[in-house]
């Protein structure tokens, strides 16, 4: 069961990474996961309080699964908010220097950079995803 939903969530997260987030604006994104932080751990707050007023006493595997899964959705949550604020710095960094500094924009680092916007921005996703597919194995595999 665990190794299914640690493949569920980089399936999930790479979705989101790759798929997702180039269907939206930027700074909708980045609402959406700024709000959604608090909103999972008041969630899981909620659930157990109203636990605990129902009487119920879940085993260490639900405990576990249920802490796994809040922790997991945070990582998933997280990654792809660093990674569109990551994009939003690159895209600005970019804007400043053709607004501000256009008659260097011929000249090294920023012609590589201009070069491979692109190129930067999927290694930076490569990289994002590959953390979190080690942060979700720590979730639900590592030893506990």
């Amino acid at each position: 069961m665990k190794i299914v939903c640690w493949l569920a969530f980089i399936i999930a997260n790479f979705w989101l990474l790759f798929v997702f987030t180039t269907k939206f604006e930027r700074a909708n994104v980045i609402k959406v996961a700024i709000a959604l932080v608090p909103a999972l751990f008041l969630l899981a707050v909620v659930v157990m309080l109203l636990m605990k007023v129902a009487g119920l006493r879940p085993d260490e595997n639900v405990k576990n699964i249920f802490f796994s899964t809040l922790m997991a959705l945070v990582v998933l949550v997280m990654i792809n908010l660093f990674n569109q604020l990551f994009f939003y710095m690159l895209d600005t960094v970019l804007a400043f220097h053709q607004k501000n500094n256009s008659a260097n924009l011929e000249r090294q680092p920023l012609k590589f950079f201009i070069e491979n916007q692109m190129n930067i921005k999927r290694a930076a996703t490569i990289i994002w995803f590959l953390g979190s597919t080690i942060m979700f194995y720590g979730i639900w595999l590592g030893d506990k």
